[in-house]
C-alpha cells in the first residue's frame, strides 16, 4: 500500500483520516488519544509490513528515547477497537503488523483534474490582480518565518496551561528549526508539565551537553533536570543540577539567582538524610540578595514570581530556608 500522509483508509467498520486523525465507526466519531492516532496512521500507511518498535517510536514520538511500555500502551488502546479480530500482530523480536484488510479511500493529493484547473485558476486571477494593482501591493501575510510563529503559539498555549496544544506546536517548529535552544527548553518544560518525564529529560540533557551552550541556557535546562528529579524523590541528583545551574547564572540576572538559590535552601530541607552531594561538598555557593526593591528589574521580577501557570514560584523566605541557605554559605 502507497504510505500518503493525507490519506484516509477504510478497515472492518472504522474510516479514519491520517490528516485530521479522525477515527469514525460508520458516522460516529471515536475518542482515540493524539499518539494512539499516530500509531494507529502509521501502522495503516504500512499495512502488512512488519514494522519494528524503533520505526514506530521514532515516526510517533520524533526520537527514540522512549520506554518500550508506553507504545505498549497505545498497541493495546488500539486492539481494543476490536477485540474478537487480530488487526495488530505480533511478531517477537521483530515487531508489529497491520494484517485486516484495509482500503485507501480518498487522498488530497488525487483530486480531480477539474479542481486543480480552478485551483490554478484562481490563483493566476489573484496574481494578476496584484500585479496590476502594485499601486496598493498587499501587505506580507506573516512577520515571522514558521519556525518562529509557531514557537510564539506554544508560549500562548503553556501560558493557558494547554500543555498538549504548547506540545503540537513545539514539535511543528523543532521540525523546522532543530537547533532552537529555546524551543528545546520549551518542548522539556511542557513535557514536564505532562509528567512526560523520559521526554523531558531528553530535551533539558540535549541542552545541557551542548558544547558550548550559553550559561542562562544551561541554567534553565539544569533547573529543569533538579526539578525533575525532586519529583522522582532523587534529591542528591536535584540538588547537583540545581547547584550547578545556581553556577552557571551571569551576575546580572539576579531575580533568576535568587529563584535558584531559595530552590537549593528547598531541596536541602527536603532531604530525608544528610547531604552527599559531591556538587554541594566541594563547592560554595555565593548567596545574592533580591534585588533593589525600588529598581523596575525588581517589580518585574516580582510579578513573574507571583503564583501563576508560568511563574518561578518563588517561596517567601522562611525561617528554615534561612537556615538552609546559611548552610550554603
Amino acid at each position: 500500500m502507497r504510505r500518503n500522509d493525507m490519506a484516509e483508509y477504510r478497515f472492518l467498520s472504522y474510516r479514519f483520516d491520517c490528516q485530521t486523525h479522525t477515527l469514525k465507526q460508520g458516522k460516529q466519531p471515536l475518542e482515540l488519544r493524539p499518539k494512539a492516532a499516530k500509531v494507529l496512521c502509521y501502522l495503516l500507511q504500512n499495512a502488512n509490513t512488519v514494522v519494528t518498535k524503533q520505526e514506530i517510536i521514532n515516526a510517533v514520538w520524533g526520537h527514540t528515547q522512549v520506554q518500550d511500555h508506553r507504545l505498549f500502551q497505545l498497541i493495546s488502546e488500539l486492539r481494543k477497537l476490536a477485540p474478537d479480530q487480530d488487526m495488530i500482530r505480533t511478531f517477537p523480536n521483530q515487531g508489529y503488523c497491520w494484517q485486516v484488510k484495509t482500503t485507501m479511500i480518498s487522498s488530497s493529493s488525487s483530486r480531480p483534474l477539474i479542481a486543480i484547473a480552478a485551483s490554478v485558476t484562481l490563483i493566476l486571477g489573484a496574481v494578476t490582480t496584484a500585479f496590476l494593482g502594485n499601486l496598493n501591493p498587499p501587505a506580507a501575510t506573516s512577520a515571522m518565518l514558521p519556525a518562529l510563529s509557531a514557537y510564539h503559539k506554544a508560549i500562548v498555549a503553556f501560558e493557558q496551561q494547554d500543555y498538549a496544544h504548547a506540545q503540537q506546536w513545539l514539535t511543528f517548529s523543532l521540525q523546522e528549526n532543530p537547533d532552537s535552544v529555546e524551543a528545546q527548553l520549551l518542548m522539556a518544560e511542557t513535557l514536564l508539565q505532562l509528567d512526560e518525564t523520559a521526554q523531558a529529560q531528553h530535551y533539558a540533557s540535549q541542552v545541557v551537553q551542548q558544547s558550548p551552550v550559553n550559561s542562562y541556557y544551561f541554567s534553565q535546562a539544569a533547573d529543569v533536570l533538579s526539578r525533575l528529579y525532586a519529583s522522582q524523590a532523587r534529591f542528591t541528583e536535584a540538588l547537583d543540577f540545581a547547584i550547578q545551574g545556581q553556577q552557571a547564572i551571569d551576575e546580572q540576572a539576579i531575580c533568576s539567582a535568587v529563584v535558584m538559590q531559595q530552590r537549593i535552601a528547598d531541596l536541602i530541607l527536603a532531604q530525608p538524610a544528610p547531604l552527599h552531594s559531591p556538587t554541594l561538598q566541594n563547592t560554595s555557593v555565593q548567596l545574592i540578595t533580591t534585588p533593589d526593591t525600588h529598581s523596575k528589574q525588581a517589580t518585574l521580577c516580582k510579578q513573574l514570581t507571583q503564583p501563576g501557570p508560568t511563574s518561578m514560584r518563588l517561596c517567601p523566605a522562611s525561617h528554615d530556608v534561612q537556615v538552609a541557605r546559611e548552610k550554603l554559605a
